[in-house]
């Protein structure tokens, strides 16, 4: 190749890399003027994330449990299950076990080394807190036994949460639930598995939900906040306290007012979907701790009477009920026949409640809805139904 030739396809190739360069050049500019159109598009619709419309201001806390001791007989026992793996410590039941001790009742705590039915003999109350395993089948028909005497249960749940281990052969996670399943099953209750969120509504952060105590419940509760809770559900019953409006369960679209705490009365048991409420920095927050001597209250009026004393007391008013002739009340003349055919009529059934979604009308609770009125109407008659 000659030196012409040669100079020829340099400056050829010289005239490709330069088209090249201004090509590329010209693309970079062109994109963004191209992405850059004069058109607007619709903003997206997510007002859930909007700052002006969250909650952002912790409810102050301040106040202290003050339980009517009246309601009992000022010198029982609660018991309080540690038997079941149960994933609460004892500083977190301080300010309960605090103020069952102030007004006189003892604490127990149940680990399992008698039967438990032993241990529920001649006590009023049995609290059970979030358990990690189930009860068999004669730890439940000895708590029913319990409950059907007059003794009073108090069952206390979570929602499902992760749990992660670390070990020498790595890193595993787990799900941890409460394990109430058999318990509340046999009172035809049930706890949820998901968390309850609010993004409106809140005590400073979404999971932090705000209740308020439901018009059939008898309680003046303005804002009760629970920090993790479930919804809880029941055949029967009374809804004690429903969330704020537009309350979401975690992966579930729609949104209502949950149920988050429920009183059979006719079965002398509540259950209660939250326990953090319960510690030290949490159990004054709002109107809690007017809820939580509503539950000393609950747990010192219950007053469990065997079977065997109350048949006893009727084997004496039989004796009692002899005629003023000296008779035993029957008819001598041999065929049988009652001369005293008074009939006793039967105790009415408390009318169930059944738990519905709510209609939306209620008030919504408000995260700064708290205004420290008195908000337990505390009447002996209030548990009436539990003897």
């Amino acid at each position: 190749m000659t030196p012409n030739e040669l100079g020829v396809a340099l400056a050829k190739r010289l005239a490709v890399a330069a088209v090249v360069v201004v090509l590329i050049v010209a693309t970079a500019f062109a994109i963004p003027a191209a992405t850059d159109s004069s058109t607007e598009r619709e903003p997206l619709d997510t007002p859930e994330y909007e700052v002006e419309s969250l909650a952002t201001t912790p409810i102050p806390a301040e106040g202290e449990i003050e339980a009517d001791a009246s309601v009992g007989n000022r010198a029982g026992v609660v018991v309080i299950d540690e038997s079941h793996s149960n994933r609460v410590s004892r500083a977190d039941l301080a300010p309960l076990v605090r103020e069952l001790t102030r007004i006189g009742y003892t604490v127990r705590f149940y680990d399992g080394d008698q039967s438990l039915d032993q241990e529920l003999s001649n006590v009023n109350a049995f609290l059970v807190v979030d358990p990690g395993q189930e009860f068999d089948r004669d730890e439940i028909d000895n708590v029913r036994e319990f409950t059907n005497e007059g003794g009073h249960l108090l069952m206390i749940g979570e929602p499902n949460r992760k749990r992660i281990s670390a070990s020498l052969f790595g890193t595993s996670i787990s799900e941890q639930e409460s394990a109430l399943t058999t318990l509340a099953g046999r009172y035809d209750m049930s706890l949820g598995t998901a968390y309850l969120y609010n993004l409106e509504t809140n005590g400073g952060n979404y999971k932090h939900v705000t209740a308020r105590a439901t018009p059939e419940s008898g309680l003046e509760l303005d804002s009760v906040t629970m920090f993790t809770a479930a919804p809880v559900y029941s055949r029967g019953g009374t809804v004690l306290l429903r969330t704020a409006q537009n309350t979401h369960e975690a992966g579930i679209d729609s949104s209502r007012r949950y149920p988050v705490a429920i009183h059979k009365e006719a079965e002398n048991a509540v259950l209660v979907g939250d326990k953090t409420f319960l510690q030290s920095d949490r159990f004054n927050v709002g109107d809690n701790e007017q809820f939580m001597a509503f539950l000393v209250e609950f747990l010192i009026s219950g007053e469990r009477i065997p079977e065997s004393e109350l048949d006893g007391d009727d084997e004496e008013d039989d004796t009692d009920e002899e005629t003023a002739d000296g008779t035993d009340g029957t008819d001598e003349s041999g065929d049988g026949a009652l001369t005293n055919n008074t009939t006793t009529p039967a105790p009415e059934t408390p009318t169930a409640d059944l738990v519905a979604p709510s209609t939306g009308d209620a008030t919504a609770v408000t995260s700064q809805s708290v205004d420290g009125s008195p908000a337990v109407a505390r009447s002996v008659d209030r548990f009436a139904p539990f003897a």
